[in-house]
């Protein structure tokens, strides 16, 4: 088995990279997907998830790991959770012992957590909580509670949002972790040691699925700033920085709710759709974000150019099955923004499909592989119209958008 990292972030330096600014590392082992087709990977169903302690060896180094195991697959690959809620994707051969205890698994919470994540970020990090987030930063102390109170809102709304539909998403297992950096260089430094494979330039936060964190990089790193009404100002006069906030607050709210599961075959357009649902910023607020649904211009303006021959630069049966538009320097700026407005058509004009569509996501299993004939026809049953259908009426909707 191989562990495959697949990212949706663009690293072509196009006209478009200030467009596509919120970088979401879906951290997918595709090539594991296709095997588990032959090796029957199965979640791990018990009652109450107990302990398992596994002695793992690279090369000459042996460590050990706790945590309930997630999946198992025949060969004997696991996806082992550890109480800080991070994944680990070990192989077969990497694996020397495992063995189950009597121990109930449970999350960190309180100072343990605190510490935890402090150790995992690096020294010089202090910890603050709100009621649904522990964040840990080496920037200043005020500009940890602006982000803290801007991350509460957007709990708050998202799952308004999801109850307002019929959806009653699973309440928090832990405070969820933010880690936020003062520096660029170090910021980058720790992201590229997390994610080698990856470039880091001009990136101001994402959201890791493995380990189930969201990293933000400091754009006002300012000291000087002494009330949280001047921080607001700072940061609303950086909109990139508020909506990469709640942007990657929403892919973590997503995986955290079981709207989606982590390292299932989540289509990226509905992940991205959402996020990009929820992300325009709101100056006259007080948390410079309001509520989800607003015009995103960005992408309006660059759809609205795209429509202008009546269709859409991507056709939609692509964008919903093939992930790697998303991925691909020619389309990755219509894959984007035409997730946010198919999201927002399918929420405005077709809302109790949109719900059931999301339903049937939640209902996913880890490492169970969707191929593409079978994510057009999910889409096509449950909304109950033609890919062609939706396109028609989709490309007027954009158009009349101001």
């Amino acid at each position: 088995m191989k562990w495959e990292v697949r990212s949706t972030k663009c690293e072509h330096q196009s006209p478009w990279s200030l467009v596509i600014r919120h970088w979401t590392f879906l951290l997918l082992p595709w090539t594991f997907l296709t095997s588990c087709l032959n090796v029957h990977a199965a979640p791990i169903d018990e009652p109450t998830a107990i302990v398992h302690e596994v002695t793992v060896r690279h090369g000459d180094e042996r460590h050990a790991l706790r945590g309930r195991i997630v999946v198992e697959a025949q060969d004997g690959g696991l996806i082992l959770e550890d109480s800080a809620g991070r994944y680990h994707q070990l192989m077969p051969d990497e694996i020397e012992e495992r063995s189950a205890t009597s121990a109930e698994f449970q999350y960190l919470s309180g100072d343990a957590q605190a510490q935890d994540l402090q150790s995992f970020a690096g020294t010089g990090f202090s910890a603050q909580t709100t009621d649904h987030y522990l964040l840990v930063s080496n920037s200043s102390e005020l500009y940890s509670e602006v982000c803290g109170r801007l991350l509460e809102r957007v709990h708050e709304e998202f799952y308004e949002f999801f109850a307002d539909r019929g959806l009653q998403l699973q309440p928090l297992s832990q405070r969820l972790p933010v880690v936020i950096f003062s520096d660029s260089t170090e910021f980058m430094e720790f992201a590229h040691r997390q994610h080698p494979e990856t470039q880091f330039q001009d990136t101001p936060g994402y959201y890791t699925v493995r380990d189930n964190q969201i990293m933000i990089l400091d754009l006002v790193r300012d000291d000087s700033v002494r009330t949280a009404s001047a921080m607001r100002r700072r940061m609303g006069a950086l909109p990139r920085q508020v909506s990469t906030i709640v942007h990657e607050a929403v892919h973590q709210l997503a995986f955290n709710s079981g709207l989606q599961i982590r390292f299932a075959d989540n289509p990226v357009w509905f992940s991205e759709g959402l996020a990009l649902h929820f992300e325009p910023v709101s100056s006259s607020s007080s948390v410079l974000w309001s509520r989800p649904g607003q015009k995103n211009d960005l992408h309006l303006q660059n759809l609205q150019q795209q429509t202008a021959s009546g269709r859409l630069q991507l056709p939609l049966a692509e964008l919903l099955s093939d992930d790697s538009v998303f991925t691909n320097p020619e389309t990755v700026a219509a894959a984007y923004a035409e997730s946010w407005a198919l999201f927002s058509y399918l929420e405005k004009r077709h809302t109790d499909e949109l719900t059931a569509f999301a339903r049937m996501l939640m209902a996913r299993q880890p490492l169970l592989r969707v191929t593409a004939e079978e994510r057009q026809e999910e889409f096509r049953r449950i909304m109950q119209k033609s890919t062609d259908e939706i396109e028609t009426q989709l490309v007027p909707y954009v158009r009349r958008m101001r």
